[in-house]
């Protein structure tokens, strides 16, 4: 997989073609670790800040997106080398909630969702089906009526993570024998 962070600014050329200024390119060979200090950790402190942060990855049927994401597999959050994206942002999250202000008070919540054919389900509830995508005045965007789990340690994280996975829509397509075929977002709240 070839991982593009870009954060820059575009400009549209004379010619109507938009020109593109990327931070970082990552190559197939790039470890995880380095694409999480220099793509993701920056994101993570930001939302430790307060500020709202969105880690994204785009690419065809198996172009290495969920390994990226999650790693060499939901429930082997333990290799080092191989852990994703999400396990690595958990474990900065609960290691940045531990090192804070004692006066500082901490809640954390994930829900897990899923787009399939142009529907919202909800991967923890599964019976929660067609959900609705939202925006209030104060409260901003949001998804109504999804399970939102407070949670006080990793392993309940990734519990979830492990549970959600089970309930996500599979089926073949002509690149990979078990492709998801949808689009899963995992949301921590902080």
């Amino acid at each position: 997989m070839l991982l593009v962070l870009l954060k820059g600014t575009n400009s549209t050329a004379s010619s109507g073609s938009s020109k593109f200024n990327y931070d970082q390119v990552f190559d197939s060979d790039s470890q995880q670790s380095l694409i999480y200090e220099r793509a993701v950790k920056p994101i993570v402190e930001g939302v430790m800040e307060g500020f709202n942060g969105t880690v994204f990855a785009y690419g065809q049927t198996s172009s290495g997106k969920t390994h990226t994401m999650l790693g060499p597999g939901v429930g082997n959050f333990d290799d080092e080398a191989e852990r994703g994206m999400i396990p690595r942002m958990v474990s900065h999250i609960f290691e940045e909630m531990a090192m804070a202000d004692q006066d500082i008070e901490f809640t954390v919540k994930v829900s897990m969702i899923e787009i399939y054919m142009e529907k919202v389900h909800d991967l923890i509830n599964p019976s929660a089906q067609n959900l609705k995508i939202r925006e209030e005045k104060g409260k901003g965007v949001f998804i109504e009526n999804v399970t939102e789990i407070y949670v006080s340690d990793e392993g309940e994280v990734y519990r979830l993570m492990i549970e959600g996975n089970q309930n996500r829509s599979i089926g073949a397509t002509d690149m990979n024998a078990r492709s998801s075929r949808s689009h899963t977002c995992f949301i921590v709240t902080v």
